[in-house]
């Protein structure tokens, strides 16, 4: 049965009212109460009863001259706070590693059950406030949208989620992008510095790569939020459309897409020497000009050594009995050259 007694403290242990001294060093705190008003110690060298010492608001200086006379006494000491604050960490630590590795499964998860109709709903806001933002409309003339959808038709692949619509925005960034719902927008400024049809097909083949894995949609929920893609049923989305504009795709999105977009080019025989040179020449025009025009298409799209060595083995070692013929002929370049022109080029 618990008994009640009064306690002296001393500067080296309690002294009880037998005269006894229950020395600090020998005695251990085994429990405490969250505010701290109550400590139970044992002492080490007997098997007897434990010590509770009781504080109530009259006792604090004294809770404190304990306190200064040995930490661990009342459980302030350094090491229980490092022990709690390791723990705390290495608990979030854990936490946010099966957050890292489960979320791609729940993200998946959440883009498969989003129905069509809401994906293209959401893609279309993108592109219409891209093209608000940079006051810019989308190019079309009859000849040049001929050898734009020839270059698309080019590109088979099976299994899209979403039909693709591609179409050119005249605005002079290099640069190109895929939205949700299957919808890709290539910049004017992209074809003014290609070279080759074949080289917008690489191009166009890494966009359909990304169309293909549904990047678009997942970057759209990791930017928004599932329960925000509710609100593409109505409402006025367009700030959020905007935010789509910022998506950018981790590198294992890029590698999957140029992964993809190398098969596409294959299995349609198209070489992809046109995606090599054309990211070869931006890496020398980005090495002679750290500011260069065309490195606005890889804001989104980082180029990278590994890449090129990617195309370039892939040339090497997949394109030894591929029969390479013309994308386009020469007036179907140019009528895509100039496919923002007002007037047709030609036929």
């Amino acid at each position: 049965m618990a008994k009640s007694i009064e306690v002296v403290l001393l500067p080296n242990g309690f002294a009880l009212p037998s005269g006894e001294i229950w020395e600090y060093a020998l005695l251990s705190l085994i429990s405490q109460k969250k505010d701290k008003d109550q400590l139970t110690y044992k002492h080490k060298n007997q098997n007897g009863p434990n010590l509770t010492i009781l504080f109530d608001g009259d006792d604090a200086g004294q809770r404190d001259y304990l306190n200064r006379a040995s930490k661990h006494l009342t459980g302030d000491n350094d090491w229980h706070f490092i022990r709690w604050q390791l723990v705390s960490a290495i608990a979030i630590t854990c936490l946010v590693f099966l957050f890292y590795m489960g979320y791609p499964l729940v993200n998946r998860a959440i883009v498969a059950i989003i129905p069509d109709n809401w994906a293209i709903r959401a893609g279309d806001l993108v592109v219409d406030s891209l093209y608000q933002q940079y006051t810019s409309d989308t190019c079309e003339n009859p000849q040049g949208n001929a050898a734009l959808e020839k270059v698309t038709a080019a590109l088979k692949i099976e299994d899209l989620p979403y039909p693709v619509r591609v179409e050119v925005v005249d605005n002079p960034m290099v640069n190109a992008l895929a939205a949700p719902g299957g919808r890709v927008v290539i910049f004017n400024g992209l074809l003014q510095q290609a070279d080759t049809p074949e080289e917008i097909a690489g191009v166009l083949s890494h966009e359909i790569g990304h169309v293909y894995y549904q990047h678009p949609m997942q970057g759209l929920v990791n930017v928004m939020g599932f329960s925000i893609i509710g609100s593409f049923l109505g409402g006025d989305a367009a700030s959020i459309a905007i935010v789509g504009l910022s998506l950018s795709y981790s590198r294992e999105y890029e590698r999957d897409a140029d992964d993809l977009a190398l098969v596409i080019l294959k299995n349609n025989n198209i070489s992809a020497e046109g995606m090599l040179d054309f990211f070869e020449r931006h890496e020398k025009i980005k090495e002679e000009n750290a500011i260069a025009e065309i490195a606005d298409m890889f804001s989104t799209h980082p180029l990278t050594k590994d890449r090129i060595k990617l195309f370039r083995d892939h040339i090497k070692n997949k394109e030894v009995e591929l029969k390479k013929g013309q994308l386009l002929d020469k007036r179907e370049w140019q009528n895509l050259v100039n496919i923002c022109n007002k007037e047709d080029v030609g036929s």
